[in-house]
């Protein structure tokens, strides 16, 4: 069933798209999304979603807890008034949800389009991969994007809300933290975009040194598959391409996708561990941030047409392969 459901939302998202109608998102996708949540909770938990309805009950204090107690606690605290697993899921889905609307709404505000589905971030993100491991996974990874990507999304708006919101995503999964190179491109006190773009790649060239420390980092199991090498040629390709979109002029690419040449110096960082999960996890995290920026690129393409084809490349570019590798379509089944 939950296979069904997948595809009929991915039918449904491409509708919304077409249509760029934000009442087909609000009155079909968005309640096709809440029903599809519903048949992946009733349907069992997988790996990690076991650990994490376990830990609903747990009563442990100790360093594990207290260095991520915003998930931990509210886990706990939902628990305690809820008294029921699928329910707390649910419940915690609504809240990530919620907060990607949120986002979308947010962004909508940069568009240059006004009602042309610019509000539509949610309908590409939903069923990419990065998102699906993380609802029907690695749960702590998906709610620290999903806050972190709120701030990211008003750092334009309220600098000191995005820092709350951000700090908060740290709390939820420690990880976030290599975040903060791709908000400091975004806006870093009244610094100008030269200095936050020198910043940035410092702060980013930092961590690299630092990855060598990275079996420090907490993961669950791998994929199964190492994408790493597969995430870093993608940034690379969509790096040369925009280079040349922009006609080589560096500084218009931070402005207009600020978190790919960071991601790109992160990644390659990445890569160069034996750590596959690690780097499969941020690659999945970097993954989403570029897609927001991808998005909003599409905001200011004025032309139906090539609208269209950009923003359905970017849903059926990163919704298919949960129906092509294994190790995500096994969660469908």
């Amino acid at each position: 069933m939950e296979l069904s459901f997948y595809i009929l939302l991915i039918l449904i998202g491409v509708i919304t798209i077409l249509s760029e109608n934000k009442y087909v998102m609000w009155l079909f996708y968005i309640p096709c999304l809440l029903v599809f949540m519903v048949v992946v909770r009733t349907s069992g938990f997988d790996t990690d979603m076991i650990t994490y309805a376990k830990e609903m009950s747990s009563t442990g204090n100790n360093l594990y807890y207290l260095r991520e107690f915003v998930f931990w606690y509210s886990l706990r605290f939902f628990y305690s008034i809820l008294n029921n697993e699928i329910a707390v899921f649910l419940f915690m889905d609504l809240i990530w949800i919620i907060t990607l609307i949120r986002a979308s709404i947010n962004l909508s505000k940069e568009s240059v389009i006004t009602n042309k589905l610019s509000v539509g971030l949610i309908v590409v993100l939903s069923t990419s991969f990065p998102l699906f491991f993380g609802y029907e996974n690695i749960y702590r990874q998906l709610f620290a994007t999903i806050f972190s990507l709120y701030a990211y999304s008003i750092i334009k708006i309220s600098y000191s809300r995005s820092i709350f919101f951000y700090i908060i995503s740290i709390f939820i999964h420690n990880t976030s933290i290599i975040l903060l190179p791709i908000f400091a491109i975004n806006k870093l006190l009244r610094f100008n975009i030269y200095f936050r773009i020198l910043i940035s790649l410092t702060i980013s060239l930092l961590f690299v040194f630092l990855f060598n420390y990275a079996s420090q980092f907490k993961s669950a199991r791998s994929t199964g598959v190492d994408m790493s090498m597969i995430y870093l040629f993608m940034f690379l390709s969509s790096f040369i391409l925009y280079l040349i979109k922009f006609k080589f002029n560096i500084i218009d690419l931070f402005k207009k996708t600020p978190s790919l040449i960071i991601i790109i110096l992160l990644m390659t960082g990445l890569a160069t561990l034996k750590y596959d999960m690690i780097s499969e996890r941020l690659g999945m995290m970097f993954l989403v941030f570029f897609l927001f920026d991808l998005y909003r690129y599409s905001n200011s393409i004025t032309n139906y047409g090539n609208r269209m084809i950009f923003r359905l490349f970017l849903l059926i570019t990163f919704s298919v392969p949960v129906l092509v590798f294994s190790s995500s379509r096994m969660f469908l089944i």
